[in-house]
C-alpha cells in the first residue's frame, strides 16, 4: 500500500512540473526598448568683424583694405529659420529659435542634434513675416530690443530692424581722412522684403554623440558698404521703414550674403 502511494506522489509531482514547464515556455520574452537616436550639442561661434578686424570693443578705429578708417558703435542683427545641412544633403531644422546677434556675446546654443556627419549650415538674416509682426514682452530678451525697432516702440507694420550697423567712416575718395574728418553712418535695415537666406559653402563637420560642436562663422560687417560711394552723404543713412523703400537700402540688402563666411 505504500509503495503504491509513493508511486502515487512521484507521478503527480511528474505531471506538475512538467505542466509549470509548459507554461514557462509559452511566455513571451519582454522586447527590449530601442536605444535613443544618440545626440550631441550644436553651437554657434559668431564673430563681429569689419574686414579682417575684429571689433574687440565699440568705439575703435580700425583700417579696412584700401587704408579707409572706420569705427563701428552699434552692429547687431537677427538669425532665423537655422538648418544643419547632414552629408547626404538632408536637412534638421533647428525649430522656433532666433537668434539677437550682439557685438560682446559670440556663442550662441542652437540645441541637441542628431550626431552625425555634416556638411553646411543655413540660416535667414531677418525675421519671417510672422514673427516680425509680433509685439514683444518686456521679458523677452530677443525681441524687447529698442536699438532693433524701427521707433521708440515697436510696431506691428512696421516690424524689426533685421541689420543695425553704426559708426564713423573716413568718407574721402583716397581714404585719407583724419579721426576728426570721419562722417557718421546709421544703417537699420529691415521690412519683409529684405529678409535674406544664407546657405554656407560646404565645410564638413560631425557632431559626435554627448558632445559639443561649434561652428565657427565671421560676420564681416565692412561687406556693407560693397558698392556704396561713400563721399555721397545721402549714402549714409537708413532709418525708417520708408527709407527701407530705397535703392541704397536694396543694394545694402542685396550685400548681406557677402558678409558672411567660415572662420
Amino acid at each position: 500500500m505504500k509503495t503504491h502511494k509513493k508511486q502515487f506522489v512521484l507521478i503527480f509531482t511528474l505531471i506538475a512540473l512538467v505542466t509549470v514547464s509548459c507554461k514557462k515556455s509559452t511566455t513571451s520574452p519582454t522586447p527590449e526598448p530601442e536605444p535613443a537616436p544618440a545626440n550631441g550639442t550644436a553651437m554657434l561661434h559668431l564673430h563681429t568683424n569689419v574686414d579682417t578686424n575684429e571689433v574687440a570693443d565699440y568705439g575703435i578705429v580700425y583700417v579696412l583694405t584700401g587704408g579707409r578708417k572706420i569705427s563701428v558703435s552699434i552692429a547687431q542683427l537677427y538669425l532665423s529659420n537655422i538648418q544643419l545641412v547632414k552629408a547626404d544633403g538632408t536637412t534638421f531644422d533647428i525649430s522656433g529659435l532666433n537668434i539677437a546677434k550682439t557685438q560682446p556675446i559670440e556663442q550662441y546654443m542652437l540645441g541637441s542634434v542628431p550626431a552625425g556627419n555634416y556638411k553646411s549650415i543655413r540660416f535667414n538674416v531677418g525675421l519671417s513675416p510672422a514673427t516680425n509682426a509680433l509685439l514683444p514682452e518686456p521679458s523677452d530678451s530677443t525681441f524687447y530690443k529698442p536699438n532693433m525697432w524701427f521707433g521708440n516702440t515697436v510696431q506691428p507694420w512696421n516690424g524689426y530692424v533685421f541689420v543695425n550697423l553704426q559708426g564713423n567712416i573716413d568718407t574721402t575718395n583716397a581714404a585719407n581722412a583724419t579721426l576728426a574728418q570721419m562722417q557718421p553712418f546709421s544703417y537699420r535695415i529691415g521690412t519683409d522684403a529684405h529678409l535674406k537666406s544664407i546657405t554656407m559653402p560646404d565645410q564638413n563637420y560631425t557632431i559626435s554623440s554627448g558632445q559639443t560642436q561649434f561652428i565657427h562663422i565671421v560676420i564681416d560687417y565692412s561687406q556693407l558698404f560693397s558698392g556704396i560711394t561713400l563721399n555721397n552723404n545721402n549714402n549714409l543713412s537708413i532709418m525708417s521703414k520708408a527709407d527701407n523703400t530705397s535703392s541704397l537700402s536694396n543694394q545694402m540688402a542685396n550685400n548681406i550674403p557677402l558678409m558672411f563666411h567660415y572662420e
